[in-house]
């Protein structure tokens, strides 16, 4: 599978696989809702994720706040879509600034 073709949901499963290692519990028992930090994870844990981020979406440069600003699965996968579709949300909204300059 090509990392363009990946879904939402392949990106979350991504994080669940990723996070739930670190965290060291099982994929079925991670709250997706849930901070990273209430299962533990640590800046080395991040780093760790974040390299699978980088292996298994494509990303060569993700910005480095991106755990730290979207501190969730569900919210990091939407992120993480986004930046792999050119900006667009998951939801396929327009990008506020895209909208404006009107794209």
């Amino acid at each position: 599978m090509s990392t363009t073709d990946m879904t939402l949901d392949d990106v979350r499963n991504v994080l669940i696989k990723a996070v739930s290692a670190e965290a060291g519990v099982a994929p079925a028992e991670l709250a997706t809702d849930q901070p990273f930090t209430s299962y533990g994870l640590d800046s080395m844990a991040a780093l760790t994720v974040g390299m699978e981020i980088e292996d298994s979406c494509g990303l060569t440069d993700p910005p480095v706040d991106l755990l730290w600003d979207h501190p969730t699965v569900d919210s990091l996968a939407e992120a993480l879509w986004a930046l792999m579709n050119d900006g667009t949300p998951a939801d396929g909204a327009v990008p506020a600034r895209a909208a404006a300059d009107g794209q």
